[in-house]
């Protein structure tokens, strides 16, 4: 099963609900894989908004 992307906040997951923001808009259409695994000393994180750890996609339709 693909997992799916929530459309807040991008993180991929495979629950009905998003495990960041709780949010249950998802998407089965999405692209770009990013892992996140230190917030804090992570730019990329920064730089997407990404305020915790996990995986996400980088674009979601």
């Amino acid at each position: 099963m693909k997992e799916l992307a929530c459309l807040k906040c991008r993180m991929l997951t495979n629950e009905k609900a998003c495990p960041n923001d709780g949010s249950t808009e998802l998407s089965k259409e999405w692209s770009g894989l990013i892992i996140i695994i230190n917030v804090e000393k992570s730019q990329v994180a920064k730089t997407l908004g990404i305020s915790k750890a996990g995986r996400y996609a980088l674009k979601v339709a």
